[in-house]
């Protein structure tokens, strides 16, 4: 191979790099600017709980249930479709929180009841295990 052929190859081999490194630069560009907007929303669903938290009525017993159901999932739980729990672990765990956060604790049915209608994602419940989400560890 010639010097000037070594020259226009290594030339090809330095814009093939340029090109592909502008692509990673453009994909970053992309990820920040989705970590930035989910930032932003999740400040803004934070400030929007905090407003509801302060001007919403006291709540009743039934509303307590709930918020301590919602308080679990939220604080003890992370979002899993491939993990699984068993249907007396997840209550086990509702009921130590329940205990460590002095919250109202409901019994088993009413806690799988209200559980059940979880959104964001929605737990499924089959052959005795809670499928979508796994316990934080603390």
């Amino acid at each position: 191979m010639e010097l000037s052929d070594q020259i226009i190859t290594q030339e090809k081999k330095i814009k093939k790099l340029e090109m592909e490194l502008n692509d990673l630069r453009q994909g970053l560009a992309t990820v920040q600017d989705y970590y930035y907007d989910l930032q932003r929303v999740s400040e803004k669903q934070e400030a929007a709980e905090s407003i509801e938290q302060e001007i919403v009525k006291p709540l009743n017993d039934e509303d307590r249930e709930f918020e301590g159901i919602w308080r679990f999932h939220k604080e003890r739980l992370i979002a899993d479709p491939s993990a699984h729990i068993p249907r007396a672990e997840m209550y086990d765990a509702f009921v130590r929180y329940s205990t460590t956060t002095s919250r109202h604790g409901v019994e088993q049915d009413a806690f799988e009841f209200v559980f059940a209608r979880i959104k964001n994602p929605p737990p499924l419940f089959t052959r005795g295990e809670w499928m979508g989400y796994r316990l934080k560890i603390l």
